[in-house]
């Protein structure tokens, strides 16, 4: 593998005249520039990216790390991607399916100097695991964890879900199915004490949890909808998790000739693009800025600023999934 005092040689200056032809740094005459450029062509000359990274102790490179990339995920990465190209960065996505070596093969390219921080969107090792990896560099979480040493852009979904059920409420909805996420994650937690909390307020039985937990993709939302199509007393409502799983149920229950919101009620949750085109009632949280306030918190860290985050408040949009107030 040819060197600069390779390059230095055959176009007969010094290494340190190639180097500032290299870097763009220091003034070289257009003819001295020529002969080097010149021959690092001839000799195919490929610089040692990590070499020079650490020199300067910065990759300018962000890691992504998450176990899946569904649409809310999307949602949030797409606007941190954005946010770290204006500021000079590049991003590097990494999608582990919720294997534990491959999210660790992501955080040692952190300790390894590969990536300058970390964006954590949904987690598959313990905590304790990764909260070493911080001696490293910043990382920032989606998730909540009460730690000094891991910032999260988390928003606690309690007061969004009560938002929505006290919604479905007021337009007549008294028996009200909840569709959740995983089960290990704390907004279904959050989501579940939410509807047990408002079903106790109301005075009405709640449905159990267990059997509508780990809804995840759209053919978990069609045995929801095969579930709810054989029952004699049918909810008048469903709340979904997400979006992408409110318009598979949505779609489903018009396959069976069910009218919406006339004979069901249907929610979800995020206000992605879906639940535009879908005409969809669900409940928006700033998403994109979610992704943003993410970017925003690594680059203080790492370029020394104190960009404020953006505020993230729950807000229910009403569309056509859901009938008018009573």
């Amino acid at each position: 593998m040819p060197t600069i005092q390779d390059i230095a040689k055959l176009a007969g200056v010094s290494s340190a005249t190639v180097s500032r032809v290299m870097n763009s740094s220091g003034y070289v005459g257009e003819e001295t520039r020529l002969k080097v450029e010149k021959a690092v062509k001839e000799l195919k000359y490929t610089p040692n990216r990590h070499a020079q990274y650490l020199r300067r102790g910065s990759t300018k490179n962000l890691g992504i790390v998450s176990t899946q990339f569904n649409d809310t995920a999307i949602a949030r990465i797409n606007p941190f991607i954005e946010l770290a190209y204006e500021s000079g960065y590049t991003s590097t996505l990494f999608v582990t399916n919720g294997d534990k070596k491959r999210e660790l093969d992501a955080f040692d390219m952190l300790k390894s100097k590969q990536l300058d921080g970390i964006f954590l969107v949904y987690r598959a090792n313990e905590w304790e695991t990764l909260t070493d990896y911080t001696q490293y560099g910043p990382i920032v979480t989606l998730h909540s964890i009460d730690s000094p040493l891991l910032p999260s852009v988390f928003i606690d979904h309690y007061e969004g879900y009560k938002q929505t059920l006290e919604h479905v409420w007021q337009t007549g909805c008294r028996n009200i199915l909840n569709v959740y996420s995983s089960a290990n994650g704390l907004n279904t937690k959050r989501r579940i004490q939410a509807y047990e909390d408002f079903c106790l307020a109301h005075q009405i039985t709640p449905h159990p949890a267990e059997p509508f937990i780990d809804v995840l993709r759209p053919e978990h939302a069609e045995k929801i909808v095969e579930w709810y199509h054989n029952q004699s007393d049918k909810p008048d409502a469903i709340i979904a998790h997400s979006d992408t799983i409110a318009a598979t149920i949505v779609s489903r229950l018009k396959l069976l000739g069910y009218t919406i919101p006339d004979d069901i009620s249907v929610v979800g949750f995020d206000n992605l693009q879906v639940s535009d085109w879908m005409n969809i009632t669900t409940i928006d949280y700033a998403i994109d800025e979610q992704g943003k306030n993410a970017c925003r918190l690594l680059l203080n860290t790492l370029d020394n600023k104190n960009s404020p985050l953006y505020p993230l408040n729950f807000r229910l949009v009403q569309r056509k999934t859901t009938r008018g107030l009573l």
